[in-house]
């Protein structure tokens, strides 16, 4: 096959499952994990530095194993972003709240279910644990303008959602 070729053939994809699974990547993720994979040997290939892959199944399980290793990273920072909104949740005290106050929570809960994961994340970290967009970039280890963008962004989705459920 040429170097050339996009990852299609069944012998480089199984190669690339086979890379992720001993990399640790939960079978559910497998395909994420080769959809990856194969974006960055398109990014490779979109280059037009002359830069050929010579040894082609070398270069995939460089590149699965490096995907594998993200997949660990990007768990351990959820996990630790988990363990930190927990923790704020637990030192505040309790308050009651009126049962409008209520019905708006569970309509906004709601709302929220409906958004794609990236923007649920940001707006938790903004408004639920009042997180500053510095350090909302920080822990995501984004750019503070990439947070505004996406921040911007979710917040008319939310908006948009709780005006179709006629909450707002």
């Amino acid at each position: 096959m040429p170097s050339g070729a996009a990852l299609s053939e069944a012998a480089d994809v199984e190669l690339v499952r086979a890379v992720l699974l001993l990399g640790g990547v939960p079978w559910g993720e497998l395909d994420d994990g080769v959809q990856q994979v194969r974006l960055k040997l398109l990014e490779t290939q979109a280059r037009q530095t002359g830069e050929v892959i010579r040894k082609r199944q070398a270069w995939l399980s460089v590149v699965a194993s490096r995907v594998a290793v993200d997949w660990h990273r990007a768990r351990a920072r959820d996990a630790g972003l988990h363990e930190r909104l927990a923790t704020r949740w637990q030192q505040r005290p309790p308050v009651e709240h009126s049962e409008e106050d209520r019905l708006l929570a569970l309509a906004v809960a709601d709302g929220l279910e409906g958004l794609p994961a990236v923007q649920r994340q940001i707006l938790a970290l903004r408004f639920y644990t009042d997180l500053p967009v510095r350090e909302i970039a920080r822990l995501l280890d984004i750019p503070e303008g990439t947070v505004k963008s996406r921040l911007h962004t979710a917040v008319a989705a939310i908006g948009a959602r709780l005006r179709e459920m006629e909450v707002i």
